[in-house]
């Protein structure tokens, strides 16, 4: 006996050496865990353009590669689709700086206009309901009916004290506007040393493998997710972009005040599956019953909105996408509310992009492909087992 417990306390594989550390491994990990989390939420200022510049690699790279193979130097396609990029995005925002300068400039002015209808609406719907619990079958009342002058008095100091919050808000926005244009310009310049030395990057990877085989498994794993990843972002991107322009016009169409800023808000809200599509409506429901005097007008931009997205949800995105890289639905709104959780919007709007990068890179690993088909939406996989263990 004495013979038996030594060896099992040499042995490193030995139960009386395994059982004691597994707690430990387990707590240790989980600290690990944690810290990691901690790092990711107080790193996000920095975290966040690199994760953007990687992103924007995997979708321009194969315009690159295109492009290289007709001749043109790397380093020159990479400064010209950098150089495109910055001027698309200051044209947007010259486009809308005259805008939001009239905005800024009646700001007072607009926020005691929509003091008076808040008010208007909340008086109008207590009406409604009075009248319901009455038995009345009187005239709905008006979104923006006359004030009387003994309300003008009243509201002022609401007016005052919703100006004061609205201008501290404004002024934290522009506040944290020059970190945000500093942290754009970093994931620029990163994309255009990503994509001009995209080959090298390559070739490092590479050989951090020993063997030849497994050299020649990781440049096609390379390959695969630059082609399934690059071809899923590039190809919402371009059907963002379509509904954006559709929503922008139907938003101008309708007498939408700034239709250009719906068109750019509906482009980024519909990177985040059905939670932008509802943020979107409701925004737009917003300032148009801010806007307008009628219920009429009011439904039309909330029901414009839905329908557009609701087609590019149910027809285009899914007659284009097909079932390439269909995600998990449960893991995809935990995934939202977690990035949400540590970044904000901008992390709402990264969430699946991250996720679906985590299924193709699982995917080109044989030890992780039980986390793909984990994060994968198809029924491919359970189809299987059920009929291995069918009767």
């Amino acid at each position: 006996m004495t013979v038996r417990n030594q060896q099992d306390t040499a042995d490193p594989h030995g139960p009386l050496l395994v059982k004691p550390l597994a707690p430990t491994a387990v707590a240790v990990q989980g600290i690990f865990a944690i810290l990691v989390l901690a790092a990711v939420y107080f790193a996000r200022d920095f975290l966040l353009p690199v994760v953007f510049a990687l992103l924007l690699f995997f979708v321009f790279v194969p315009v690159q590669r295109r492009l290289q193979r007709i001749g043109l130097p790397g380093a020159l396609v990479a400064g010209a689709i950098v150089l495109s990029l910055l001027v698309a995005v200051a044209a947007v925002f010259f486009l809308l700086s005259g805008p939001v300068a009239r905005v800024v400039e009646n700001l007072p002015a607009i926020v005691q206009d929509i003091s008076q209808r808040l008010d208007q609406a909340r008086n109008a719907m207590l009406a409604i309901l009075q009248g319901f619990r009455g038995g009345e079958s009187g005239d709905i009342p008006d979104l923006r009916p006359a004030l009387s002058t003994d309300d003008e008095s009243s509201s002022e100091n609401g007016d005052e004290e919703f100006l004061l919050n609205t201008a501290s808000g404004a002024l934290t926005y522009l506040a944290e506007a020059p970190a945000r244009v500093a942290q754009f310009f970093l994931s620029m310049v990163l994309l255009f040393f990503m994509l001009s030395s995209s080959d090298l990057l390559y070739l490092k990877i590479i050989q951090s493998f020993d063997a030849f085989g497994d050299k020649r498994v990781a440049l096609a794993a390379l390959h695969e997710v630059e082609q399934k990843l690059g071809g899923y972002l590039g190809t919402v991107a371009v059907i963002n972009s379509g509904l954006g322009v559709c929503i922008g016009l139907a938003m101008w169409a309708l007498g939408m005040p700034v239709p250009l800023l719906f068109g750019v808000l509906a482009f980024l809200l519909n990177f985040i599956p059905v939670v932008g599509a509802f943020m979107g409506v409701m925004l737009s429901t917003v300032v148009a019953l801010l806007w307008f005097d009628t219920l009429g007008s009011v439904l039309m931009v909330g029901s414009s909105y839905l329908a557009l997205t609701a087609i590019e949800g149910q027809l285009v995105t899914p007659s284009i996408l097909a079932r390439r890289l269909r995600m998990n639905t449960v893991l995809v709104f935990l995934s939202i509310a977690f990035w949400a959780w540590m970044w904000s919007f901008w992390g709402m709007l990264i969430a699946v992009p991250i996720l679906v990068a985590l299924r193709v890179i699982t995917e080109q690993v044989p030890r992780w492909r039980k986390v793909a088909n984990i994060l994968s939406g198809d029924r491919i996989a359970l189809q299987h087992v059920d009929r291995t263990t069918r009767p």
